[in-house]
């Protein structure tokens, strides 16, 4: 390890250079984004002739290195596109590799990386220069010819500052990974969000905004958008459709529980198709059909389904199944509900072995791979996994496992995974390596195999890369710089989508509890209340609103996705007038993750609510400094407990510990 000051620029020159070089800038280039570009505009789709089932990895034209021998290539980002600001590479050829970043404490202003190559690929340019000006043209959102807006370095006052530079031989791209991911915490110091906003306080707003927003007595469905001028009422699995339904189903309200129940009535009764797949979206009219069956402009992709949407649709509908059937005597009420359940399975089940993958998008009626080669599906060895046991199919274990290994081996080792959301073409994205972790967790609680606890950790080290460890220092008069919001734990969402967001897209983050239960590495515990304790502070409320770019108040309980340190959309620090998925994901945080965490042999508690937690002898002291009332989730177990599968619904049996403002409560966790 060296430590560089640094004046204005620091610049390496590397020969031996190659193209086989993986390069990395968190959250914004994976592999250095060196695959074949096209300029689409927004909501990319693959043109017709691109299709097929093994199409290259396609990417829209956001920064890159060359995927075109012979042509110059260059990659330039500032600090504040990254989720940290680091660039790393790994040689495969010898193992060789680097990391220079930014040290904690360092000034990171608007620094820019940029790495050029010759056109032979053989040697190599690495500049980070403060107050770097990008050349022309910058990406922006639905552009991509854009004029740089950067002043010149000379008009402005450049100072010092601190570089490191690391030098390590890593044995895979996992390994690399592995030590990319102990480096966050070096970028960036270790920053807790303060107490603002308990969950169950934030899950009080949000669910009173469902019901009074979202819900829609004519059609018996949640809305999925607040968007008045969307075609579409519910789509599907992705953003929230019949996943927000689960901690809705756990509510204490009894309107909650009933709407969610009527909720997935619906669903039932008309999403399920003949091969299984169940339809995207549902019209304002009521209408179920595909994905785009409403894009006369791109009549190819009129029946193309996102394969997420029947993974993430069978994961989080067999929960709500499990929830159901623990309040029902016999069950039978359900029987259809598992029936089209278990069609769901089989169809996947169905395109893995006639294919050897699940494909991008799939015909929305016979499950034909249109687009292929990517880890939309990356969900469905959970998915499966639950099936397996739920409905008692335990050949679908057999398939989880085999696709698991071609996941592992298809995009894991490669370093980026691609296809989790439905608007980034196949741009690296966090939310397939967010369900990645949830997809090998699961099989090692299924299996108990360790391999699949080693693929956890690899999934779980790449995930890290695209959560922010520190705070972003938003320019004077955007929204965020006058409210004070914080950074820390928020997730960027993908390469082409170039903000941070409030939560993973669509989860609590369990698997990564369940990673740390099962290997005692701290890290996956930290990261996951880093992601959960972000969350509160974004809920728009009566006695804080969040204020749009034009104006209006977000209303009380809604998120949006945006926490824009980048200026992609030229909206730094600031939101769109929208409600989003984010709320989803703080709602199955608040049911899925304790809100206080305890490994009673170790004498440690891990907090992610909005609450203050201390241990002292045998007891849990508890104190809520905010002004809200709060209802908290504890979970203390020690080795032997952590030691055993937790299961899906350990929540329904872990104490609630209701805190006024300002109160303070002494739990004894003595047996």
């Amino acid at each position: 390890m060296s430590v560089h000051p640094t004046a204005a620029s620091f610049t390496w020159e590397f020969s031996g250079w190659n193209e086989h070089i993986y390069v990395l800038l968190p959250a914004a280039a994976y592999a250095g984004n060196r695959f074949r570009a096209l300029p689409l505009p927004y909501s990319p789709r693959l043109p017709a002739e691109e299709c097929g089932r093994a199409p290259p990895t396609i990417i829209t034209a956001v920064p890159r290195l060359s995927s075109e021998p012979g042509t110059p290539s260059a990659l330039h980002l500032l600090s504040a596109d990254l989720a940290f600001p680091l660039v790393a590479w790994f040689d495969p050829t010898d193992g060789r590799s680097w990391a220079v970043f930014l040290p904690r404490g360092a000034e990171r202003g608007d620094v820019l990386f940029s790495l050029e190559e010759t056109p032979a690929w053989d040697r190599a340019t690495l500049r980070i220069t403060r107050a770097g000006c990008r050349p022309s043209p910058v990406f922006r959102f639905q552009s991509f010819d854009k004029p740089s807006p950067d002043p010149l370095p000379w008009a402005r006052a450049d100072g010092p500052f601190d570089l490191v530079v690391e030098e390590w031989h890593a044995a895979d791209l996992p390994d690399f990974l592995s030590r990319v991911a102990s480096l966050r915490g070096r970028c960036a110091a270790r920053e807790t969000v303060a107490p603002v906003l308990p969950f169950s306080a934030a899950v009080e707003l949000i669910e009173e905004h469902y019901h009074r927003d979202f819900w829609n007595e004519a059609l018996g469905l949640f809305a999925t958008t607040a968007n008045r001028n969307s075609p579409y009422h519910f789509q599907t699995g992705w953003c929230g459709g019949l996943i927000a339904t689960l901690p809705l189903l756990a509510s204490e309200l009894p309107a909650s529980r009933d709407r969610a129940r009527k909720n997935l009535q619906t669903f039932f009764d008309h999403a399920p198709t003949p091969c299984g797949l169940f339809l995207g979206k549902c019209r304002a009219d009521g209408v179920w059909e595909a994905d785009f069956a409403h894009d006369t402009a791109r009549p190819h992709t009129r029946d193309w389904h996102l394969i997420r949407r029947t993974a993430d649709a069978l994961f989080f509908g067999l929960a709500q199944i499990e929830l159901l059937a623990r309040n029902e005597s016999d069950g039978s009420s359900l029987e259809p509900w598992r029936r089209a359940m278990s069609a769901s399975a089989e169809a996947l089940a169905s395109i893995w072995e006639k294919n050897g993958q699940l494909g991008h998008f799939v015909h929305q009626h016979t499950g034909e791979i249109l687009v292929g080669n990517s880890a939309s599906g990356a969900l469905a060895p959970a998915a499966l996994c639950r099936a397996a046991r739920v409905l008692g199919h335990p050949r679908l274990v057999r398939v989880a496992e085999e696709l698991g290994e071609y996941l592992a081996h298809a995009f894991l080792d490669r370093g980026f995974t691609t296809g989790g959301p439905g608007d980034a073409c196949q741009n690296p994205d966090s939310e397939s390596a967010a369900a990645l972790v949830e997809s090998y967790a699961a099989l090692f609680d299924a299996t108990r195999d360790p391999r699949w606890l080693r693929r956890g950790v690899a999934a779980a080290h790449l995930l890290a890369t695209w959560v922010m460890p520190g705070d972003f220092e938003f320019p004077a008069g955007t929204e965020f710089h006058r409210l004070g919001l914080r950074t820390p734990g928020t997730v960027f969402a993908n390469t082409q989508n170039k903000h941070s967001a409030p939560g993973l897209c669509t989860h609590s983050g369990l698997g990564l509890l369940r990673l740390y239960r099962a290997t005692g590495d701290e890290t996956f515990i930290e990261l996951l209340t880093s992601i959960a304790r972000a969350l509160p502070q974004f809920v728009s409320r009566a006695d804080r609103p969040i204020f749009a770019a034009d104006g209006r108040a977000l209303p009380a309980g809604w998120i949006n996705e945006r926490v824009n340190t980048s200026d992609w959309d030229e909206n730094v620090g600031g939101v769109f007038y929208d409600a989003c998925w984010c709320e989803v994901s703080l709602l199955l945080t608040a049911l899925e993750i304790p809100g206080v965490y305890v490994r009673t042999d170790l004498g440690r508690a891990w907090v992610a609510d909005h609450v203050e937690a201390r241990l002292e002898g045998g007891a849990l002291i508890l104190h809520n400094p905010t002004a809200f009332h709060a209802h908290v989730r504890v979970l203390a177990e020690d080795a032997t407990g952590a030691g055993r599968p937790l299961g899906d619904l350990w929540y329904l049996d872990a104490p609630r510990i209701a805190l006024a403002p300002g109160a303070t409560v002494t739990l004894s966790l003595n047996p």
